[in-house]
């Protein structure tokens, strides 16, 4: 049986590489069992490839190498982060050298050229990429992919870095890195390290930190001095966090290194120890990746700069600090949900640090429970990798398809006669409501006629389709329109592009409904967001049908266009949504955005540097739990939009105080001089597919505030504040903060050169000549059979629909049956109400008849009595006293 070859960096006495080696293997032997498996690497892979079974090669055995490549069924390229350019020259004399020197990317692409040659299969597996700096370097990579069957990368950022190559992103997959997988060895082995340190018997807690010596490779060899003086900063910094550990937190620091050779940690921690003066221990560097897993387990934090020490704090379910050197460890920390408890490497603020270790040590147990969930997670979409490989072994064709499909496409930039003509279609209401969902299609039609295409937008909901090539049809939140629009391009016979325009939307239909809060009057306190009662029958089967269209319009679309990874990942797991036809659009921002300035709305309002929300007054936007968070702050609050519906808009300002103002929605430019005036843009959301207000507001230079929920992430990064619509307080909080921040240029500029709609033009064409592609490579006998079952889903789906209504007249006729029956029984009790009630009056006259009887009686006796005392006598009588008349 010919074996898997796998060619990556283990062996190189660098624990994290070996934890990726030992998470492929892993995998592959549940994927491909009984596969013999030979691993390229350096002078101590054995230790890694012996307990699989695996041989273990040298790169430095060149013929041997060239005759692993001939005999292999499969030839699996990285695992981790091995397509760079920093820390060496991207030198083609180099590269042509023999032995390669450890320029990774290089390598890889020699040994995939050799592989296809040789007419082997080659796959990028789990990899990691950037940065890339040099168009040489960028040049490479998009080779190397070009040579592999099947492409996984660890996260969307290495997408993205390929996607700038002129990588297609249909043909990347996002796994996860392999090391995710690594389970914790016993823990008898950590004991025995932390015994020989003699840190058995230190007080709790225990904190772990991991440095390297990164500086020595940031730029260019002319800089060695700053890099010097760089390092000699993060080193006193990080020699300050270890006596703070061991001074405020009362517990022990153990320095961990990883790698010994090229880059060894140890001379770093050593020096950061001797700036700590000796507050710490240092251990030797366990023997293998489960071994260092389960010397996590046995510690209470981490403290890192190594990816790959995260990663196994994560497999060892301890809590962790990660120390950014790159994008690569901010997304990773983002990603296991720790993603407030990252510190720059660049300027290692101390008691930040101390402040986010001593948060996680008080919250241990819960921040645990949740890296638990996280790692099942991430370990799910690392087996994707895994998977794509034995597919590509059992000789599955449709593994590449999509590179094929591809290749064939024109290029981006080709000729005007290879673009398709297409019908965008919308929403009836879109003229009376615009949204986000219009506005992007606006957008991205302006930008394309720009380019040359045939782009028109309709209203109609069946349309002849005769003069166009494609239908774009969006947003999954309202299906009906898109539904409609799928039905009639199948019965046309046109293939279908899909802007979902969709995420998760589970709590806001739990909690988002103002109705069921607590809502005390102003001066008692805030609203308090409390979940709706279980849904009645007939809301449950609306939904359910609701559900049921966004499923069969995901069926039936060609090619998909969401708007970020994240939701792009959610409507895969949710709806079966396949990624291979996927290509992410960014949202774009207008250029007057970043040209605005305040001076207009400043003299028309009287306004500056106030909060702002933009968007229609709506409860998914939340902007009810916004006005109570800044109520009694004494900032002032902004709100621009359209109410939706207006009695929200009023319950919004029965808690405002005196500082806030609403305006309706402003024209563009309006707009865009608010957004400059204001300091803070807040869209505290139930969920965001992003939030084009945000990305407008940064435009102009404001700081964001956005919701944690939806995709908001993927475009903002770490230069957000972010907030968690459930929680007043996590509002006010973020909202505060950001206020007090000095404005930063940081996230304008990202937007300003990651985010516009000639970009995300540029990606919705790819997408329609990947769905043009794919619909003609379909036998027009597939196509009919295509149209003719989503005509008999159609017909089920109006079969449900009818039995839908149905069982609600059913429902309607019970509930009026059951109304007139509590009619009828109110009228009996009315009845007897009215007799009993009767009976009450006549029995209240009798006794006040009596009682006044009385009363008048006892009221004369008293007054003859008096008279007689004063010697008056009745009339008619004799004596000597007055008479009365």
């Amino acid at each position: 049986m010919k074996h898997v070859l796998i060619c990556g960096a283990a062996g190189f006495t660098n624990l994290g590489d070996d934890a990726i080696l030992w998470g492929m293997l892993t995998q592959l032997g549940e994927a491909a069992p009984g596969r013999p498996v030979v691993v390229a690497g350096g002078p101590e892979l054995a230790g890694v490839t012996s307990p699989f079974g695996a041989r273990a090669l040298s790169y430095e055995a060149r013929a041997e190498l060239a005759r692993a490549i001939e005999d292999a069924a499969l030839v699996v390229l990285g695992g981790g982060g091995m397509l760079y350019d920093f820390g060496y020259d991207a030198d083609l004399r180099r590269f042509l050298t023999d032995p390669p020197d450890r320029q990774w990317l290089y390598e890889l692409a020699k040994i995939a050229a050799a592989a296809r040659a040789a007419g082997r299969p080659v796959m990028l597996y789990g990899a990691g990429a950037g940065p890339l700096h040099t168009e040489a370097a960028r040049r490479a990579a998009r080779f190397l992919c070009e040579q592999a069957q099947a492409i996984t990368v660890r996260d969307c950022g290495s997408r993205e870095v390929l996607g700038a190559c002129g990588v297609p992103p249909t043909r990347v997959h996002i796994s996860a890195d392999p090391a995710v997988v690594v389970e914790p060895a016993a823990t008898e082995a950590a004991d025995a390290v932390l015994g020989r340190a003699g840190a058995a018997g230190l007080p709790r807690p225990w904190v772990a930190v991991n440095l390297r010596p990164w500086y020595r490779f940031a730029g260019p060899e002319s800089a060695a001095e700053e890099r010097g003086d760089e390092l000699d900063r993060l080193i006193a910094r990080a020699g300050a966090l270890i006596r703070g550990v061991r001074e405020r937190l009362g517990g022990a620091v153990l320095l961990l290194p990883l790698q010994r050779m090229y880059d060894d940690d140890r001379v770093v921690l050593e020096r950061a120890a001797a700036a700590a003066e000796g507050a710490a221990v240092t251990l030797e560097p366990p023997t293998s990746p489960p071994e260092l897993a389960a010397l996590m387990s046995r510690c209470d934090l981490v403290v890192a700069m190594r990816l790959h020490a995260l990663v196994l704090a994560l497999s060892a379910g301890t809590p962790f600090l990660a120390i950014s050197y790159g994008r690569k460890v901010e997304e990773f920390a983002a990603a296991a949900g720790l993603g407030e408890h990252v510190i720059s490497a660049d300027d290692l603020d101390v008691e930040r640090a101390l402040s986010s270790c001593e948060r996680l040590l008080s919250d241990r147990a819960s921040a645990a429970a949740a890296l638990a969930g996280t790692r099942s997670e991430l370990r799910e979409a690392a087996r994707l990798s895994a998977e794509l490989a034995g597919r590509v072994l059992a000789g599955d064709a449709a593994v590449g398809r999509a590179h094929v499909a591809h290749r064939v496409a024109p290029a981006a930039g080709g000729p005007e006669a290879a673009n398709p003509r297409v019908l965008m279609q919308t929403r009836p209401d879109y003229r009376e409501r615009p949204g986000g969902d219009v506005l992007q299609l606006e957008e991205v039609q302006r930008a394309l006629r720009g380019q040359g295409v045939t782009v028109d937008l309709s209203a109609q909901e069946s349309p002849d389709l005769g003069p166009y090539d494609l239908v774009h049809t969006i947003n999954l939140d309202r299906p009906e329109e898109a539904y409609r629009h799928c039905l009639n391009a199948l019965a046309q016979g046109r293939p279908i592009a899909l802007s979902p325009v969709h995420t998760d939307m589970s709590e806001f239909m739990e909690w988002g409904d103002p109705d069921y809060w607590h809502l005390p009057d102003p001066a008692e306190g805030a609203p308090e967001p409390r979940p709706a009662p279980p849904q009645d029958p007939i809301e449950e089967r609306r939904r359910a049908l609701r559900h049921l269209q966004r499923q069969l319009v995901v069926d039936w679309a060609t090619v998909y266009l969401p708007n970020a990874q994240s939701d792009a990942e959610y409507l895969s797991r949710t709806f079966g949504m396949d990624l291979t036809r996927t290509v992410v659009v960014p949202h774009g921002v207008r250029g007057m955005f970043f040209e605005a300035r305040p001076e207009r709305f400043v003299a028309r309002y009287g306004l500056r540097d106030f909060v702002m929300c933009a968007g229609r007054v709506e409860t998914r936007k939340n902007q009810l739990g916004l006005v109570a968070a800044l109520r009694g702050t004494g900032i002032s609050l902004v709100i621009v939009g359209q109410a939706n519906p207006e009695e929200y808009r009023e319950l919004c300002r029965r808690y405002a105080d005196e500082r806030v103002v609403f305006l309706d929605a402003l024209p563009q430019e309006e707009l865009a001089s608010a957004y400059a005036a204001a300091k803070v843009h807040a869209l505290p959301s139930w969920f965001e597919v992003p939030g084009l207000v945000s990305l407008e507001a940064a435009a102009a230079g404001c700081n964001v505030v956005s919701t944690d929920r939806g995709s908001a992430r993927d475009y903002l990064g770490d230069m957000a504040w972010y907030c968690n619509p459930r929680d007043i307080g996590s509002i006010r909080a973020a909202v505060l903060a950001a206020y007090e921040a000095p404005r930063s240029e940081r996230l304008r500029e990202h937007i300003r050169h990651s985010f516009t709609w000639e970009r995300a033009a540029e990606r919705t064409l790819e997408g329609y000549r990947l769905a043009v592609a794919i619909h003609e490579s379909r036998a027009e006998p597939g196509r009919e059979a295509a149209a003719a079952a989503a005509l008999r889903q159609h017909a089920d789906w109006v079969a449900r629909l009818a039995a839908d209504r149905a069982y609600e007249a059913q429902r309607a006729a019970d509930w009026a049956r059951e109304a007139e029956e509590w009619a009828r029984a109110a009228e009996r009790r009315g009845r007897e109400l009215e007799e009993r009630l009767a009976e009450l009056a006549a029995e209240l006259d009798r006794v006040t008849s009596r009682r006044l009887y009385r009363l008048s009686a006892a009221v004369a006796r008293a007054g003859w009595g008096v008279l007689r005392r004063l010697g008056y006598s009745r009339g008619g009588q004799t004596g000597g006293g007055k008479v009365v008349p």
